[in-house]
C-alpha cells in the first residue's frame, strides 16, 4: 500500500512538473508577442508570472532569456548583454536553450557591431539545429544571417537569404520575423538602388506589420518609404511618409514611452532595488544602497526625457530638411531653366553672328583673289584675320557653353593621330611665324598608325595649347610631342606634351591659369588678347578623356602642358597603311626653316612661300585633267542672296559649274530636273528647311553627295544631320581650305572624279 502512494505521488509530481512547463512556455510565448507589438508593460507582467511559477526550476531560464530578448527589442544592449551572461550558466549543453542563447547573442552582436562574433555563433548554432532539427530555430537562424550579411553589406548574399527565409518564416508562423525578413529585403534592393522592387517590399512589409500590430516594423517601414520615395524624385510623396512616421512615433513615444515603457522602467527597477537591499542587508549597508539606487532612478528619468526630447526636435528637423530639399530642388529646376535660356541665347546669336561673318570673309577671299594692289592687299588680310579671330571667338563661347552644360559626347572613330597633328602643326605655321617661332613635331613611330578616339577633341586641345605657346612666345621654339607610354593588348596609352621657351607663369598664377576667364596677369588682356578660355577649354576636354593637364613652369624659362590619353585599337589597325605623307620641303626667298622631327626618321624642312595655295595643294592631291572642274555641277541651296553670291563665286573662281536655289523645295525640283554632282544645303529656309529638303531628296537620290553648309550651331543637332542623309557638314563661314578639301573629299568618296 505505501508503495503504491508513492508511486502516486510521483504520478502527481511528474504531472505538476509537466501542467508547469506547459504553462511557463505557454506564457512566455504571450510575453514574445506583447514584445513584437511594442506592448512592453503586458509583456513584463506575463515575464514577472512566469518568473513566479518557474522560480524553482529549470524553466527559470526560459523566462530570463525572454527578459533579454525584451532588452534587445528596446534597443538595451548592455542589459541584455549583462542577462544573457547570468542565465548562460543555467542553460544545459545541447538543448534548444542553448540555440536560442546563441541566436539572442548573435542578435545582440550584430546589433553592437561585432559581425566576427556574431559570424561564429550562427555557426554554432547552425550545427546545433542540425541535431536538434527545430524548424522554428532554423528559421531565426537564417533571418539572422541574412541580416548580419545586409549589416556588413553583402547585399547580393542579403537579397538571396531573405528571399528564402521568408517562405520558411510564413511556414512556421514567426510573422513577426517575416515582417523584419521583408523589411531587411526592401532596405537591400534599396543600397542596390532597385528602387521597385525596394518599394514593393516595403509594401508588403507594410501590409504585415499593420495585420499582426508590429508597430516598429510599421516604424521603420515608413521610414523607409520616405528615402525611396526622394530617391525616385518624388518629394511630395517622401514628404507624406515622414509625416506618417512622426505621427506614429509620436503616438507610440506617447501612448507608450512615458506610459509602458517607463513603467516597465520602474517595474524593473524595483525589482533591482529589492535586490539590491537584500545584498545591503547582508553588508549592513541598506541605507547608502537605497540612496545610490533613487540617485541612478533620477538619473535615469533624466536621461529619458532628454532622448526624447532630442527624439522630437530630430523628428521636426527632418521634416524642416525635407522642405528646404524640396525648395532647393525648385532653385536648381529654376536655374537650370536659366542656364537653357542662355545656352538657346547663345546659339541664335551666334548663328545670327555668323551669317554676316560669312559675308565678311567671304567677299574678303574674294577680293584676295582678285590681285588686289599692295596697299590694299595688306588691308584686305588684317580683315581676313580679324574675321578669323572673331570667329575662334565665336566658337570658343560655344565650346564653353556646351561643356558647361555637359552637352559635349566623345566620339570613338578610327583615325591618324600623326595625320591630324601634321595637319594642324602645318595649319598653324603662319601664326607662328608671324612671331618669328619655330614649331617642330616629335612624334613616336611606336604609337600605331590608327588609333581609336576623338579625334576633333584632340584637334582641340593640341590647337588651343599650341596658339597658348604662339602668343606668350616670341623668336622662340614650340615642341609638340606624342609618345607612346606603354599599350596593353588593344589598348595604348600616349602622353601629348607642348613646350615652348617663351615667359613662362608664375607659381602663384599656376593654380588659376585653367579656370574660366583666367589670364597670367591682369595686363595680358590688353597685351596679347584673348578670353581666357583656351585652357579653361583643354582642361574641360581632357578631364572629359579621363585624364588631368599637367603644367610645369618658370618665369623666363617657358612652360611644359602634358597630359596622358588611353585610345582603343581598331579591330581592323592592320589593315590600314602606316605610311602617311609628309609635306615636301619648298624653298623659300626668306631662307626660314622650320623642322617635323620624328625620333626615328631624320628631320624633315617645312618651308613657305608666298606662292603656297593651301587651297590649291588640296584641290591638287588627286591630279586632275585640264578643264575637269568644268565638268563638275554643283547645286547651292541658299536663301540669303549675299551668301549666295559669294559661295557661287568661290566656287566659280575654282572652274566649278554652278547652280542655285532659293530654298528646299527648289532644290527638290532642280534634282528631279537636272543631274548634279554635289549640293551645297543650308537648313533654315522658307517654304521648305533644308532637313525637309535632304529627306526628300534621298527618297529619289540616294548617290548624289550632300554637305550641310550652314551657321547652326552644331551641338546635339549633329547627329540628327548625319541621320537624315547629309554626308559632311561644313560650319559658316568656314576656312577656304577646309572648305575645298571636304568638297574633295566627298567627290573622292563617291568617285565623282
Amino acid at each position: 500500500m505505501g508503495g503504491l502512494c508513492l508511486a502516486q505521488s510521483d504520478d502527481d509530481l511528474s504531472l505538476s512538473i509537466n501542467s508547469q512547463q506547459i504553462a511557463v512556455e505557454a506564457m512566455l510565448e504571450k510575453a514574445r508577442l506583447a514584445l513584437q507589438k511594442t506592448d512592453y508593460e503586458k509583456a513584463q507582467n506575463i515575464v514577472s508570472s512566469a518568473v513566479e511559477i518557474a522560480k524553482d526550476s529549470s524553466l527559470f531560464a526560459s523566462t530570463q532569456l525572454v527578459q533579454a530578448e525584451y532588452y534587445l527589442i528596446c534597443n538595451q544592449l548592455q542589459q541584455a548583454e549583462l542577462k544573457l551572461q547570468d542565465v548562460e550558466q543555467l542553460i544545459p549543453e545541447k538543448s534548444d536553450s542553448q540555440i536560442r542563447l546563441y541566436l539572442l547573442k548573435s542578435d545582440l552582436f550584430i546589433k553592437s557591431k561585432k559581425f566576427i562574433d556574431a559570424d561564429q555563433l550562427l555557426n554554432s548554432a547552425k550545427i546545433l539545429i542540425q541535431n536538434s532539427n527545430n524548424q522554428e530555430l532554423k528559421a531565426i537562424q537564417l533571418f539572422l544571417r541574412a541580416q548580419l550579411n545586409l549589416e556588413t553589406k553583402n547585399l547580393y548574399e542579403t537579397v538571396n537569404g531573405f528571399r528564402s527565409v521568408i517562405p520558411l518564416l510564413q511556414k512556421q508562423q514567426l510573422h513577426f520575423y517575416e515582417s523584419r525578413a521583408t523589411l531587411g529585403l526592401a532596405k537591400a534592393y534599396f543600397e542596390k538602388q532597385e528602387l521597385d522592387e525596394a518599394n514593393a517590399a516595403t509594401n508588403e512589409a507594410l501590409s504585415i506589420s499593420k495585420t499582426y500590430g508590429f508597430i516598429t516594423t510599421e516604424l521603420e517601414t515608413y521610414s523607409l518609404k520616405s528615402s525611396i520615395a526622394r530617391a525616385q524624385g518624388d518629394y511630395q510623396k517622401g514628404l507624406e511618409y515622414m509625416d506618417r512616421y512622426i505621427e506614429l512615433k509620436e503616438s507610440v513615444v506617447k501612448n507608450g514611452d512615458t506610459g509602458n515603457a517607463l513603467a516597465l522602467r520602474n517595474k524593473e527597477n524595483e525589482s533591482l532595488k529589492v535586490e539590491l537591499a537584500k545584498k545591503q542587508k547582508d553588508l549592513d549597508r541598506h541605507d547608502y544602497t537605497n540612496i545610490l539606487f533613487f540617485v541612478l532612478l533620477t538619473l535615469l528619468s533624466l536621461l529619458t526625457m532628454s532622448l526624447f526630447k532630442n527624439n522630437k526636435f530630430r523628428l521636426r528637423a527632418n521634416k524642416t530638411l525635407i522642405v528646404k530639399n524640396k525648395s532647393l530642388i525648385e532653385e536648381r529646376d529654376r536655374a537650370q531653366d536659366a542656364a537653357k535660356i542662355k545656352a538657346d541665347f547663345l546659339s541664335t546669336i551666334t548663328h545670327e553672328l555668323r551669317t554676316p561673318m560669312y559675308a565678311v570673309t567671304g567677299l574678303t577671299h574674294l577680293l584676295l583673289e582678285n590681285t588686289p594692289r599692295s596697299d590694299q592687299k595688306e588691308h584686305l588680310e588684317t580683315l581676313q584675320s580679324s574675321g578669323e579671330y572673331l570667329l575662334s571667338l565665336i566658337d570658343n563661347i560655344l565650346n564653353f557653353n556646351k561643356l558647361e552644360a555637359n552637352k559635349v559626347e566623345l566620339e570613338s572613330i578610327p583615325f591618324s593621330l600623326k595625320k591630324r597633328i601634321q595637319d594642324l602643326t602645318t595649319s598653324l605655321e603662319g601664326q607662328s611665324k608671324d612671331r618669328n617661332n619655330r614649331l617642330q613635331l616629335e612624334f613616336d613611330d611606336a604609337i600605331p598608325s590608327r588609333i581609336n578616339g576623338d579625334p576633333v577633341k584632340i584637334t582641340q586641345i593640341l590647337i588651343n595649347l599650341i596658339g597658348n605657346a604662339i602668343k606668350f612666345t616670341q623668336n622662340g621654339n614650340i615642341w609638340i610631342r606624342a609618345n607612346r607610354v606603354k599599350q596593353i593588348d588593344n589598348r595604348c596609352l600616349i602622353r601629348f606634351e607642348v613646350e615652348d621657351n617663351g615667359k613662362g607663369i608664375s607659381e602663384e598664377k599656376q593654380v588659376a591659369i585653367f579656370e574660366n576667364f583666367a589670364q597670367e596677369e591682369s595686363s595680358t588682356t590688353r597685351e596679347y588678347g584673348g578670353t581666357g578660355l583656351g585652357l579653361a577649354i583643354v582642361k574641360n576636354l581632357v578631364e572629359l578623356m579621363q585624364s588631368d593637364i599637367k603644367l610645369d613652369s618658370k618665369l623666363g624659362r617657358g612652360s611644359i602642358f602634358s597630359f596622358d590619353i588611353w585610345f582603343d585599337l581598331p579591330d581592323s589597325n592592320k589593315f590600314y597603311d602606316d605610311y602617311q605623307p609628309v609635306q615636301p620641303a619648298i624653298k623659300s626667298n626668306k631662307n626660314k626653316v622650320e623642322e617635323v622631327v620624328f625620333p626615328s626618321e631624320p628631320p624633315i624642312e617645312i618651308v613657305e612661300t608666298a606662292s603656297t595655295n593651301p587651297i590649291n595643294e588640296v584641290l591638287s592631291e588627286k591630279p586632275l585633267a585640264p578643264g575637269e572642274h568644268l565638268e563638275k555641277k554643283i547645286l547651292v541651296v541658299e536663301d540669303n542672296k549675299i551668301n549666295q553670291m559669294i559661295t557661287r563665286k568661290i566656287l566659280e573662281g575654282k572652274n566649278f559649274n554652278c547652280d542655285v536655289a532659293n530654298h528646299g523645295a527648289e532644290a527638290l525640283q532642280k534634282v528631279q530636273e537636272t543631274e548634279y554632282d554635289l549640293i551645297l544645303m543650308d537648313i533654315h529656309m522658307p517654304v521648305m528647311d533644308g532637313k525637309k529638303a535632304t529627306t526628300e531628296i534621298r527618297k529619289v537620290n540616294r548617290e548624289i553627295p550632300i554637305i550641310a553648309l550652314t551657321a547652326v550651331t552644331l551641338n546635339d543637332s549633329e547627329k540628327e544631320l548625319y541621320q537624315i542623309g547629309f554626308d559632311d557638314i561644313i560650319p559658316k563661314p568656314f576656312k577656304m581650305d577646309e572648305f575645298f578639301e571636304k568638297i574633295q573629299k566627298a567627290f573622292t568618296n563617291y568617285q565623282v572624279l
